[in-house]
């Protein structure tokens, strides 16, 4: 479905952001794009969708190059960015010009994410908040029904009920033909959709895994319920968490459930120790 080769990229001359970068993503996942500032993220996205073309390797989505621009592969292709811009017209004037684009666009989908969102065909772009205007885009994001949605930071600059309202309606319409990236720090926000890990450190992939096979190696729990030194604690409002490894032959532990916050630091944290667990 995604196949980057060599991929090399830098906005300085000989300064790279990505050197010979390579990442395999398997159709119909949700996968979250984790990493630090700086680690390249919004660039990936950029990338895969045409945006930004690389120095030099291969990238291929859907099975065609996407720096070459083409319509029918733009068709295909939906990338939210973090901020929005959108042009000073109204709702409707945008939907309806946006729809035309994208041959898979979905009117009922646009009708049920405008209900949610409490949003109206007579609201003027221009004079909204960002928030609003986000909510808007994702409409759109979610109507087009593209085989790959690319998403920078989807929930920033919405309120507590506009997450909730997001969440729900990713988990109403998305369907095992499409393939998602989310890129994002806020990873409670989207804990429960997200299938795959793909996380960046110094600009290169260290994990490249689906929640379940991480699931078989590692456990997060409350310290004081299972013994085994962890591989990474934090302080928490319910006491000392960790990450620890997951012994063969286990089955089930109390308050079991994955963390990707806690992954994600533990990783960070202490790559050396917890990287040769990790596929990527």
């Amino acid at each position: 479905m995604i196949k980057i080769s060599n991929l090399n990229y830098s906005y300085k001359r000989g300064v790279p952001l990505f050197k010979d970068l390579n990442l395999q993503l398997p159709q119909g996942t949700i996968t979250g794009l984790l990493g630090k500032n700086g680690e390249g993220k919004t660039t990936m996205l950029k990338l895969l969708s045409g945006s930004l073309l690389p120095k030099s390797g291969n990238i291929s989505v859907l099975f065609n190059d996407p720096s070459t621009r083409s319509f029918a592969v733009q068709q295909e292709i939906f990338l939210l960015p973090e901020i929005v811009q959108c042009p000073s017209v109204k709702v409707r004037r945008y939907l309806d010009m946006m729809a035309s684009f994208y041959p898979t666009y979905d009117k009922e989908v646009e009708a049920d994410a405008m209900r949610v969102f409490d949003l109206n065909d007579e609201m003027k772009l221009g004079k909204i908040s960002q928030g609003q205007q986000k909510k808007v885009v994702i409409t759109v994001a979610l109507a087009s029904r593209t085989p790959l949605l690319l998403m920078d930071e989807p929930t920033n600059s919405l309120d507590i009920p506009s997450k909730t309202a997001f969440r729900q309606l990713m988990a109403k319409y998305l369907n095992e033909n499409q393939t998602v990236i989310i890129s994002t720090h806020q990873v409670r926000d989207l804990e429960s959709l997200i299938d795959r890990v793909v996380l960046m450190n110094n600009n290169e992939i260290v994990c490249n895994e689906s929640i379940y096979e991480l699931s078989q190696t590692f456990h997060f729990s409350q310290t004081d319920k299972v013994d085994g030194q962890p591989l990474y604690t934090e302080q928490s409002p319910i006491g000392n968490v960790g990450m620890f490894l997951r012994e063969k032959n286990s089955q089930d532990f109390d308050d079991d459930y994955f963390s990707l916050e806690l992954f994600f630091n533990g990783v960070i944290s202490n790559h050396d120790l917890v990287g040769k667990y990790i596929k990527h």
